[in-house]
């Protein structure tokens, strides 16, 4: 029979591990379901895009990327886009979109925006089949102030539109 005390012991030790358990099954759970990239993939992937220029040819930014994209999308009108998981932060992704080709945009987005069908409309940002930025401009690759990656990320604070301020004039 086991004694009180060796069953205290166990018990004890169970809790402990059980807790060990879980966090491991969590971490793990969270990397295969978000697709997030390790710490040094994504400071890799962040310096790559950090030296993209918009009309680079993809292939080879890719190969140095070194890691499959967490999803590629592509259109009929030849545009495919390849985000990478946790790039910027645990829950802000990277992507870089390509026609025929040739990078056309690329910074702090996800595929799902990048590839909805308003942006490929007329007015919509690729429909020149120009790259251009979040601000309607076209994208000239300069690194932001805040550190993240150019070429027309939503986070550019020139693409901010200014807001009025109330009051009298």
């Amino acid at each position: 029979m086991v004694s009180l005390g060796a069953l205290v012991v166990l018990q004890a030790c169970t809790a402990v591990t059980a807790g060990q358990l879980v966090q491991a099954g969590f971490d793990t759970a969270k990397t295969s379901l978000t697709g997030s990239s390790s710490s040094a993939d994504a400071a890799r992937i962040r310096a790559v895009i950090n030296a993209i220029s918009v009309g680079q040819d993809a292939a080879p930014i890719l190969a140095s990327i070194g890691v499959p994209p967490k999803e590629k999308s592509g259109n009929l009108g030849g545009y495919v886009c390849y985000q990478y998981a946790g790039v910027y932060s645990a829950t802000e992704d990277a992507v870089i979109v390509a026609k025929d080709g040739k990078v056309v945009f690329f910074g702090n987005s996800t595929c799902r925006s990048e590839m909805q069908a308003a942006n490929f409309a007329s007015g919509g940002r690729y429909a020149s089949g120009a790259a251009v930025s979040a601000s309607g401009a076209a994208a000239t690759p300069a690194a932001p102030a805040d550190g993240a990656a150019a070429g027309g990320s939503a986070t550019n604070a020139a693409a901010k539109p200014a807001v009025p301020t109330s009051g009298s004039n």
